[in-house]
């Protein structure tokens, strides 16, 4: 097997997602999980109407939301023994509430001339498979995945 290198000080601007899909900081829950449903994402930046980064609502986000939703029914109102019915309870309370209540605010960033090799270990150190990508005012330019490594060293191999 033939293994090529990769350069890893390639800038992270050269790969990552432009002009990302993005969600309001006033829009809901509800919003976000549509947005990433159609778009099939499992993680979004959240921006103010000037596109400054405020954070990130992820899956995991979403996913831990619900669990503490579900043990809050489940301890007050014993009552709803079907599953279902405490789903569609929890997506009704919360698809309202703000994305901001869910988001999360200590966002690991990268600017447009970082390497490759700078931003991965950002990914490594904090465990997160996400990071957007903003210029020096702190404006959303774009957002790096897992998935945009992998298509990268694949497409440079």
């Amino acid at each position: 097997m033939h293994a090529t290198q990769v350069d890893l000080e390639v800038p992270v601007h050269s790969f990552m997602r432009r002009q990302p899909v993005s969600i309001l900081e006033t829009e809901t829950v509800q919003d976000a999980v549509e947005m990433m449903a159609e778009h099939h994402l499992s993680a979004l930046p959240v921006v103010d109407e000037n596109k400054m980064l405020k954070g990130m609502v992820t899956v995991n986000d979403m996913l831990r939301l619900i669990q503490n939703a579900e043990r809050t029914l489940n301890c007050n109102l014993a009552i709803y023994d079907e599953n279902y019915l405490v789903n569609e309870l929890i997506r009704e309370c919360l698809g309202s509430d703000p994305v901001s209540s869910v988001m999360s605010t200590a966002t690991i960033t990268a600017e447009q001339d970082d390497s490759i090799q700078r931003v991965s270990k950002l990914m490594i150190e904090n465990q997160v498979h996400h990071i957007p990508v903003v210029n020096h005012d702190k404006k959303l330019v774009g957002v790096v995945s897992t998935m945009d490594f992998v298509r990268f060293v694949n497409e440079n191999h």
